[in-house]
């Protein structure tokens, strides 16, 4: 009897659990088996070809070490903070400037402007690459057809100007992330401070520093972190484009974990890559809900 008293009263949170469950069957299967493997993987010398991949022996923390000897991981490691911190500035900044196009008073036709800036963002990511390699073909490519226009030389994107195309691309996929978080901010500020300061006289570049960077700091330090937590373990753009090359100077981290365990079959070396990527997208994620408050 208790029992039945007790489902009739938890009635409703039983009915909404019941709709949960199969979105947290999913999130386990797929997410935490595989992550729980991962981090034991990487305590084995585990390899895809051979025996040990049916009777890996456990070695403890000796991928570990290996990693802090390893000259390409600590490549991989100053290359993925320079992809990210390129990426960060100019995908922070030109969502920064769409936001403030979005919120303007003055500017017309925002409606199909801003369908125009959400377009990359949310095309699959596996096309994107194929579209830059058209344009950053180095014969016929448009972007080298505007510099000769201009009387530059004609660029080797793909092979001289590797890093530079894949920041290119991701910050122009991934601006509309920042864009979202400050336009929403933007428009929360209430406009009777801009009033006020328009009749004492104010300019648009005081109001811009003295109203809204100083009321949107929170969602400008959350955009950051989203922008850096989102290309530290970034794949994509440079698997599809460059495969890490040439010479190993797109060579990321999550790539880099990748090519050790599929490319050279060491699954325990590359598992302990992927869970120094998952310790630092833990961080950084702490640091998202420290300051969301949470």
């Amino acid at each position: 009897m208790r029992i039945i008293r007790w489902i009739k009263v938890h009635l409703a949170e039983l009915i909404l659990a019941t709709f949960l469950l199969p979105a947290l069957v999913i999130l386990i299967i797929f997410q935490l088996i595989p992550t729980i493997w991962t981090i034991w993987f990487s305590f084995t010398d585990m390899a895809l070809i051979g025996k040990k991949l049916i009777h890996p022996s456990f070695i403890g923390l000796e991928n570990y070490a290996k990693l802090l000897n390893d000259p390409i991981f600590w490549q991989s490691m100053k290359v993925t903070f320079e992809y990210c911190l390129a990426s960060l500035v100019l995908r922070f900044v030109l969502g920064l400037l769409a936001a403030l196009y979005l919120t303007s008073k003055t500017f017309k036709g925002k409606t199909i402007m801003a369908a125009v800036f959400l377009l990359p963002y949310i095309i699959p990511g596996v096309i994107h690459p194929y579209v830059w390699i058209s344009m950053l073909d180095t014969r016929y490519g448009t972007l080298n057809r505007v510099l000769m226009l201009f009387g530059m030389p004609p660029q080797s994107w793909v092979y001289k100007r590797a890093m530079e195309s894949v920041i290119m691309i991701n910050s122009w996929a991934g601006y509309a992330l920042a864009m979202l978080v400050l336009a929403s901010a933007i428009t929360s500020i209430p406009k009777e401070y801009y009033e006020v300061a328009e009749i004492y006289g104010a300019s648009r570049w005081q109001r811009f520093t003295k109203i809204t960077l100083p009321l949107i700091k929170y969602p400008v330090m959350l955009s950051m972190i989203l922008i850096f937590k989102e290309d530290i373990d970034d794949f994509t753009y440079v698997y599809m484009f460059t495969e890490g090359g040439p010479h190993y100077r797109t060579e990321l981290l999550s790539l880099y974990a990748y090519h050790k365990a599929f490319a050279y079959f060491e699954l325990g070396y590359g598992c302990a890559v992927g869970f120094v990527i998952a310790i630092l997208v833990f961080i950084l994620t702490l640091a998202q809900l420290k300051l969301g408050g949470t």
